[in-house]
């Protein structure tokens, strides 16, 4: 009886310790940029010898256009944004309106999955919206109506599968100009050190 109770307290401990290492792995590896796999029969080396170190900052952000890595075997590009889209989402559904001072951002963005594992983009990559008073603005909550050409999270991309589309924002119309877009891992145990910003303009 006691044996058993040995051999199942290190079974806990061990898959403890490969939890961490896991999530220490991405934030060893969050730091780097890479360009989004050309085709699904991209391998992890192949993007690797692409890979470099991204300097970012809310002061000096990425620039539209650049792939960076995000989290582990992960890459976030953001391709352009409409810092009006009220319109948009109301043709789509009329009842889309923001609040009174505020207005439907929409970030158009390429996510990549460069590992050598299928994955859904929600379980590795958080992106949210940073204004200038650093309260960042998920999009879950902010856009709650359907929006046109959404980027869809929560579908699995297979290794090397590259998917583009819009995430939603709802923002003050004086912090849109200075807003940026905040990429992080999902999970980390350094969210200073990983989380990435991304200009939107």
């Amino acid at each position: 009886m006691l044996s058993s109770r040995v051999r199942s307290a290190a079974a806990v401990m061990l898959i403890g310790v490969a939890a961490f290492a896991t999530i220490g792995e991405s934030s060893e590896d969050s730091g780097k940029s890479a360009n989004p796999a050309p085709n699904a029969g991209a391998t992890t080396g192949d993007v690797a010898e692409e890979s470099s170190d991204a300097a970012s900052s809310s002061s000096e952000p990425i620039p539209v256009g650049t792939a960076t890595r995000v989290a582990k075997g992960w890459d976030v590009t953001v391709n352009s944004a409409n810092l009006n889209a009220d319109a948009i989402l109301a043709a789509d559904n009329q009842f889309s309106t923001p609040e009174a001072g505020s207005h439907f951002v929409l970030v158009n963005v390429t996510v990549a999955n460069n590992s050598d594992e299928p994955a859904m983009a929600m379980t590795n990559v958080s992106l949210s919206m940073l204004p200038a008073s650093g309260v960042a603005i998920d999009s879950t909550f902010s856009c709650v109506a359907s929006v046109p050409d959404a980027l869809d999270i929560s579908a699995s991309m297979q290794p090397g599968a590259v998917a583009t589309g819009n995430v939603c924002f709802e923002v003050k119309e004086a912090e849109i100009a200075t807003s940026l877009l905040l990429g992080a891992p999902t999970f980390t145990l350094d969210e200073a050190e990983d989380q990435r910003f991304f200009a939107i303009q």
